[in-house]
C-alpha cells in the first residue's frame, strides 16, 4: 500500500514540474516574440 501511494505521489509531482517547464518555455516563447514585435516598431 505504501509504495503505490509513493509512487502515485511521484508521478503527480512529476506531471506538475512537467507542467512548470513547458508553462515557463511558453511564456518565454511569448516573451520573445512580443519583444520582436515591439522592437519592429521601435
Amino acid at each position: 500500500m505504501g509504495k503505490s501511494k509513493k509512487a502515485a505521489q511521484n508521478r503527480k509531482a512529476e506531471q506538475r514540474a512537467d507542467m512548470v517547464v513547458k508553462a515557463v518555455f511558453i511564456s518565454l516563447v511569448v516573451l520573445g516574440i512580443a519583444l520582436l514585435i515591439g522592437f519592429s516598431f521601435y
